[in-house]
């Protein structure tokens, strides 16, 4: 089940803390920036799983860089912890573009050690960049991946380099050339879980 949690704040009718299993954070992506918000894979493995996902996303945010919630991902662990989830999924994000790359680490490694130090029964997930072709991507797409990589493995997380699964075909991109259409979000959905499910993760246990 999918609990739609507005990044700015906890609704009237949040789940309460331990209900949720599963929360995400992560940029317009994970969001499903343009599609139904059930379309996003976060609600798409939600359904394929049974697992209570609270899809925390916010387009334009990165974890040095606010988005259209006002903050950066470090900004909605307020509301990450007090959900009380067993599982958090944390994504970097090209939007940290133009950010530098000292600030970027110490960004990305503040969120997560604030994650590990909140949380500390639950297990962290760190997923790499999503980018649309693998060729073309910015340098801060492998920049930001590394950052979390480094920041998840001091923890004791899980990191996982998803590679592009968008890449395929431009079939999978929305005309503006950003963000996955209906198709491409089933297909990180499918991505991610198979990912997770490699790296001995059950979200339902």
């Amino acid at each position: 089940m999918l609990t739609a949690c507005a990044p700015t704040a906890v609704p009237d009718a949040a789940p309460t803390a331990g209900t949720v299993t599963v929360v995400t954070i992560g940029d317009s992506i994970m969001a499903g920036y343009g599609l139904d918000p059930s379309t996003a894979w976060p609600a798409l493995l939600a359904s394929e799983t049974g697992a209570d996902v609270a899809n925390l996303a916010c387009s334009g945010a990165g974890f040095a860089t606010p988005g259209s919630c006002g903050t950066d991902f470090g900004g909605l662990l307020e509301q990450a912890t007090a959900l009380r989830p067993r599982y958090v999924i944390l994504q970097s994000s090209s939007n940290d573009e133009g950010v530098s790359t000292q600030t970027l680490e110490d960004a990305t490694t503040a969120t997560v050690e604030a994650v590990h130090q909140d949380l500390p029964g639950a297990t962290i997930v760190g997923l790499s960049t999503i980018w649309k072709d693998a060729d073309s991507a910015p340098e801060v797409v492998q920049v930001s991946s590394d950052a979390l990589r480094t920041a998840v493995d001091a923890v004791g997380g899980v990191y996982i380099d998803l590679g592009q699964p968008l890449s395929s075909t431009g079939d999978l991109m929305q005309a503006d050339q950003i963000h996955p259409t209906a198709e491409g979000q089933q297909d990180l959905s499918t991505a991610i879980g198979a990912a997770l499910t490699a790296h001995g993760i059950d979200l339902t246990g």
